[in-house]
């Protein structure tokens, strides 16, 4: 028999299990990402406008760490797909393994039991990234961190000059084009020389040195903000946010591994199997404790807010009032929550289905960040107050430092709304350049310059009319008023006239109702008046059932209302105090949430 037919299975077994190794850890890696971070994705893809404009990429190109930020930023674009996060996180996380990987290798010929070690780095990074104030261009920038390395360690060991030379290029090269995670590479170089006793390996620390002064120097001049930024993890973080315990451990794993390598390199198994039942065990231990560190610090109120975000994003509002893992305490989720009912013509009819507090529920006081003002944006758009949300999306996208596609597209909008064509063509230019909104740009230039077609168009068409007739500022007195104006200007507009009532029941703004229906019935929208107002109004004139009638209540609530009185005294009469068990009965009514509170 030949030799070398004998040694090609005991080659090949190795690499068939270090095969399964990858292919186990990025199928793991993906299911747990998409499954935990999807609507994390969609939201960065919101967080950026990135432009094929050769003037948007030199800017970004051009400050230090330029070039991790910009193929951060180019790779986010394509998280406005399905799976897309997910997939290319996947890639990026074995394409810098296995750089990683190569690296070891050069200290340990003779184990491959430790490879599961080299995702440790990535997949705590990923838990790094549940937090949306970390930045993307870190996995990109560790990804080209690991694979200067692997460029470092391809070096001849015996050639110190060249070796030298090298580090030097390779960390001064790295720290330009990825910021700070040249210190971590370059202080991995030396590490990796010392291990591997090269030939006078203490001059390796002049990469180190160099991209330290380099540093130092960048902050002098004000091209990085300051030394956190320039040497640790900051850099790869929102100003206002302080990495985490998790976001330092990603780092620090790197030598660390190195000197685990090192060690195995003096420990040899003579029994084939031992090795890759130790590399799946340590497979199945790096998973499960990095899924239950990802359990342990995922922010899972803010993730069910992401998710409302992502359908308003695609305005997909079924899906979004589907969305029931959130709290009737939280403004900002029954806000979207009532959003989507809006959307659907469910405003009204649905309301008291949900457990609405107070007249926040629908539309937020708290006004403090750019989530609260792309929020704000669309309840007023949906309103029909132009003004406003054309304030507040203008007001979100400067606030967000790359843009925001789904305002922008709003601005469009309203630009369009008020005949404001020049700018709304100088925003339709700017998604032009981009990949996935070029083409609903284009085909919103049809509107430009042209009232007829912006008249022949329902949304636009509603909107215009629900203009103010004078210069009134909007914001100024209350979203009630803000209303009165759209109805005043267009009795047409259903979408305002559901928030104005929703509003006023919600509050129990008994004269507010009364004035309301004063004032609008018989007008536009208001010839048949919701079921839920005409409840409110007999509640109130519940001695008046003529003034019911006149004001459009008809005679089945009037007789249902009846209904109601009787069952409530019957339940006092028999000493209760709880009126829940109304709820069967009377559950979505107006009169079952007048006595529940």
């Amino acid at each position: 028999m030949n030799s070398n037919n004998i040694g090609k299975p005991k080659k090949l077994f190795p690499l068939l299990w270090v095969s399964g190794i990858l292919i186990a850890a990025c199928l793991l890696l993906f299911y747990f990402l998409q499954s935990s971070q999807e609507f994390i994705y969609y939201y960065r893809e919101q967080q950026q406008i990135f432009l094929y404009d050769n003037d948007y990429l030199l800017k970004l190109l051009k400050p230090i760490g330029g070039f991790a930020v910009m193929a951060g930023q180019w790779l986010v674009q394509f998280f406005v797909l399905p799976y897309m996060g997910a997939l290319i996180s996947t890639l990026l996380t074995l394409i810098a393994a296995i750089f990683l990987g190569l690296s070891l290798k050069k200290l340990d010929q003779k184990n491959l039991w430790w490879i599961p070690l080299v995702f440790l780095p990535f997949f705590l990074y990923h838990i790094c990234l549940q937090d949306v104030y970390v930045h993307y261009d870190g996995l990109v920038a560790l990804t080209i961190g690991c694979i200067c390395l692997w460029k470092y360690t391809m070096l001849p060991k015996d050639r110190w000059g060249l070796r030298l030379t090298g580090g030097i290029v390779i960390t001064i090269a790295l720290f330009y084009l990825a910021g700070s995670i040249a210190v971590l590479i370059s202080l991995t170089m030396l590490l990796f020389d010392l291990l591997r006793k090269a030939p006078k390996a203490y001059l390796s620390v002049l990469p180190l040195a160099l991209v330290l002064i380099t540093g130092i120097i960048a902050v002098y001049y004000g091209w990085v903000v300051d030394y956190t930024y320039a040497f640790w993890t900051k850099g790869y973080c929102e100003y206002y946010f302080e990495p985490t315990s998790t976001h330092t451990l990603s780092w620090v794993s790197i030598p660390i591994l190195l000197l685990i390598v090192w060690l195995s390199a003096r420990w040899e198994s003579k029994r084939v199997w031992i090795q890759p039942c130790l590399s799946f065990a340590l497979l199945v231990l790096v998973c499960f404790g990095c899924q239950r560190l990802a359990t342990a610090q995922m922010n899972y109120p803010y993730y069910s807010f992401l998710k409302q975000t992502h359908y308003a994003d695609r305005e997909e509002w079924d899906k979004l009032t589907k969305v029931l893992d959130i709290s009737a305490t939280n403004e900002i989720q029954m806000n979207y929550l009532n959003l989507g009912l809006a959307h659907q013509g469910r405003l009204l009819t649905d309301l008291f289905l949900y457990p609405q507090q107070n007249i926040n529920s629908l539309m937020t006081s708290y006004v403090q960040y750019t989530d609260m003002g792309v929020l704000m944006s669309r309840l007023y758009y949906q309103m029909g107050v132009i003004g406003a949300a054309q304030y507040q999306a203008f007001s979100s996208t400067v606030g967000i430092t790359y843009g925001n596609p789904s305002m922008a597209k709003l601005l469009v909008k309203t630009y369009l709304i008020n005949g404001n064509y020049q700018i709304a063509e100088k925003q339709i230019r700017l998604l032009e350049k981009s990949w996935y909104y070029a083409d609903w740009a284009t085909d919103m230039r049809k509107y430009l310059y042209n009232d007829d077609a912006v008249m022949s168009d329902a949304e636009l068409k509603k909107m215009r009319l629900s203009l103010p007739d004078n210069d009134g500022y909007a914001m100024l007195y209350g979203p009630l008023v803000d209303l009165q104006t759209v109805m005043d200007a267009n009795p047409d507009n259903r979408e305002a006239a559901d928030y104005f009532i929703a509003m006023l029941l919600i509050s129990k703004d008994y004269d507010g109702i009364n004035f309301f229906v004063d004032r609008y019935y018989g007008k536009g929208c208001m010839t048949t008046l919701p079921e839920r107002l005409q409840e409110a109004i007999v509640a109130i004139h519940e001695h008046d059932p003529d003034y019911c009638r006149a004001h459009g209540v008809s005679e089945e609530t009037i007789n249902r209302f009846s209904q109601f009185r009787q069952d409530v005294l019957t339940l006092r009469r028999s000493g209760a105090t709880n009126m829940s068990r109304l709820a069967a009965g009377y559950g979505k009514t107006f009169w079952y949430y007048m006595v529940k509170n």
